[in-house]
């Protein structure tokens, strides 16, 4: 294993990046303390690396600093106004995001686009979101909580919290009960 070096400033009070680390850690089975997961991540998921260059995007000694030493993945592009903790991507390649918000716990594949369609304004994504791979969400629209955004799926109007879209233009294949089910 390469070296790691220690990176300077990560604070380890911020909720987003604790959320994060522990989605993370529970998606891929990783055990052991923070520093050692956070560790894990940087050397082995590209995508990681990405999300801790976004959140560090202000500070920009460090975030040229983990670019140098942690190489991020040039295909996967993320801009956001705020993007809440536990955003898990997998297979980050050709993925595009680009948002006005994104909430908690969500989860995106490859070869994503979320962004403008022209209009000057960018989706707002929910919390418990799964985009999976292929989508396309486009212009100044709100995927509501707990969606599930179907592969290849081309959305283009507001999604309802708890439905499940696929096609294209996507539409409503099943719609979550209101007891959660």
């Amino acid at each position: 294993m390469r070296f790691l070096p220690i990176l300077p400033g990560i604070d380890w009070k911020d909720p987003r990046l604790l959320m994060d680390l522990n989605r993370w850690k529970s998606i891929g089975n990783l055990s052991g303390s923070n520093y050692r997961v956070l560790a894990v991540l940087l050397w082995q998921k590209p995508e990681f690396r990405n999300l801790l260059i976004y959140r560090n995007r202000f500070r920009r000694f460090f975030r040229y600093w983990i670019a140098f030493w942690y190489r991020p993945m040039e295909s996967l592009y993320i801009e956001a106004k705020e993007i809440g903790g536990g955003l898990f991507i997998q297979h980050g390649f050709a993925t595009m995001i680009t948002a006005e918000s994104i909430g908690e716990n969500c989860w995106i594949n490859q070869q994503v686009t979320i962004g403008y369609n022209g209009c000057g304004r960018a989706p707002v994504i929910g919390s418990d979101v799964m985009i999976t791979c292929g989508a396309k969400i486009l212009g100044p629209i709100i995927v509501g909580d707990r969606a599930v955004i179907g592969a290849n799926a081309v959305v283009i109007r507001d999604v309802e919290p708890g439905a499940v879209m696929g096609g294209v233009p996507a539409r409503v294949l099943r719609k979550e009960q209101a007891d959660g089910t």
